[in-house]
């Protein structure tokens, strides 16, 4: 089923999990051959434990095939010699001309940046192509941080609480203005006083945000309650095909 945050835009992901090095509470794995999913969260983390959203979706070996065949492109040109980054950035490029344009490009619906030079190869493009806006959620933050003056307007990342390096969001607030953590429920982000996001529109914005966990969730879990008890009251349960309400 398709995504209705995500229409009207390019996308380019990678395995979840296995690219996601920073990855806390929600690290979860599809294996590449067989689809099974594998579970190893990181508790480390300031948010709820919750699996990840997008790994779920590649026990279809369709979607399997195509995140793993992105990413083996991506190591191909990261090991090619020469500038890293610029190399990884002529295959993005190359990727992004065989697709009908698009005025917005989200980085990985499914993975994280998994090294600094790819994120750089990342904010590159978008410094050449100003026409269109960049944007992903990481866990990357130390590699943010690193490279944050050379992020362009059109560039933007929203901090992504449940990883590893959560405590860098408060320590450097004038870096990660924007973040979003995942609830279980409205009052869990009534009482953060933050807004919940429904259509992907809060990454372009200025300000902190909540994300409902969603998806399939491990059985017994408080995220697998939660979504249970969102659907008996007919609150939001997750993204189909049509917008979200």
């Amino acid at each position: 089923m398709g995504n209705a945050k995500l229409k009207n835009r390019l996308i380019f992901s990678l395995p979840a999990g296995y690219s996601c090095p920073n990855a806390g509470v929600c690290k979860t794995f599809a294996d590449r051959t067989n689809g099974t999913i594998m579970d190893l969260p990181q508790l480390n983390s300031q948010v709820p434990e919750f699996r990840c959203f997008a790994a779920m979706a590649e026990t279809r070996p369709n979607v399997r095939t195509a995140r793993w065949h992105n990413w083996d492109l991506i190591r191909e040109a990261s090991n090619a010699g020469g500038d890293q980054a610029n190399n990884i950035k002529q295959l993005i490029d190359t990727s992004l001309t065989v697709h009908k344009p698009a005025p917005l490009v989200r980085i990985h619906e499914s993975g994280d940046f998994w090294h600094e030079n790819y994120m750089k190869a990342w904010i590159l493009t978008a410094i050449d192509r100003p026409q269109q806006t960049f944007y992903a959620y990481t866990k990357s933050l130390n590699m943010w941080l690193n490279l944050h003056e050379l992020m362009p307007s059109n560039f933007k990342l929203t901090a992504s609480y449940g990883g590893i390096l959560d405590d860098m969001i408060s320590k450097f607030p004038n870096v990660f203005t924007r973040y979003a953590r995942v609830v279980y429920n409205q009052q869990e982000a009534d009482d953060l006083e933050l807004s919940i996001d429904h259509d992907d529109s809060h990454c372009l914005g200025d300000k902190p945000f909540a994300l409902l966990v969603h998806g399939s969730q491990r059985s017994g879990s408080a995220a697998s309650r939660a979504i249970s008890e969102r659907k008996k009251s007919g609150s939001f349960v997750g993204y189909g095909k049509t917008s979200a309400s």
